[in-house]
């Protein structure tokens, strides 16, 4: 298995388009739209995979790439008469002779198709992998059930009109210049603060004394939970039978059980609990540079 972002993106409404225009000017209009979409995805060291009709496939190894290449497909056709969905996912996929296959792969087509003409929707794993000048644009929209997905989706729309070229530079220098020992993940409970950096990866909590953070709630198993760093990014990973619910930047808290989730920017922890109920016991957590701690 690799993780890779996957983006999907299609034309809206292409059958009207071929009323509206004729079969040659419709199929010539839908060429030179895969066309845009390649070169995009190409620019933003992005493999496009497959087209198929008026739909392309593409990976990318990071996802802040899939991001900016998704907003230059929409950007590169505003001066066209064409509408497109566009929607990526990070996840884990199974590369197999040039494509790729995948839960993940079937996530980030559903994505696509959920969003409207014009509109990028991604997720909240892939949100939780940008750099914060990416995230400034991105907006939670809402929790949406799929046909065939077992839980609900938390979606976010990504605001591409609202993002410059400037905004995807810093994106881009952060990718190249930030490494995991440049950030580090604080911590607290109360006044207790501790901290998961390049020596110390690890951090578990519970109501057992072996815990780094002791939590004496009712609600709370022995071992609930850890966070850790994993591949270039911080995971909160859920051992328990009540569950975690993990609050991000002060949106409404998303429940995990025996799952994980990337934790971005700063944000609450409730162990068999919601964060927003005011517990004494709520964890929050921040991600800063390296710099700041103390």
């Amino acid at each position: 298995m690799t993780q890779l972002t996957i983006l999907f993106a299609d034309l809206a409404n292409s059958t009207r388009l071929y009323q509206e225009e004729g079969d040659v000017q419709a199929h010539k209009l839908i060429a030179d739209s895969l066309e845009l979409m390649r070169e995009a995805i190409e620019k933003h060291d992005g493999t496009l995979l497959r087209t198929v009709g008026d739909a392309a496939l593409a990976s990318f190894n990071s996802v802040a790439e899939a991001c900016t290449a998704s907003c230059e497909i929409q950007r590169m056709h505003e001066s066209t008469p064409l509408s497109l969905r566009v929607g990526f996912h990070v996840g884990d996929v199974i590369p197999d002779s040039g494509d790729i296959y995948g839960n993940a792969v079937n996530l980030a087509a559903r994505v696509a198709s959920f969003a409207n003409a014009g509109e990028i929707y991604t997720t909240y794993e892939s949100f939780g992998q940008l750099p914060v000048p990416l995230r400034s644009g991105i907006e939670y929209l809402d929790k949406v059930a799929f046909k065939g997905i077992e839980d609900p989706i938390q979606i976010y729309r990504v605001n591409w009109s609202e993002m410059d070229d400037a905004t995807q530079i810093r994106s881009r220098t952060s990718i190249t210049q930030e490494s995991l020992t440049d950030q580090v993940l604080e911590l607290a409970v109360g006044a207790k603060k501790l901290f998961i950096h390049d020596k110390v990866t690890r951090l578990s909590m519970g109501r057992e004394m072996d815990n780094d953070f002791i939590i004496n709630h009712e609600s709370t198993s022995r071992h609930h939970a850890v966070i850790e760093q994993v591949r270039g990014r911080f995971v909160l990973r859920d051992t328990s039978t009540n569950g975690c619910y993990l609050s991000i930047g002060g949106s409404k808290s998303i429940f995990l059980r025996r799952e994980e989730a990337s934790l971005a920017t700063y944000g609450n922890i409730g162990l068999g609990w919601k964060p927003e109920e005011g517990s004494q016991f709520n964890l929050s957590y921040r991600v800063l540079p390296r710099g700041n701690m103390g």
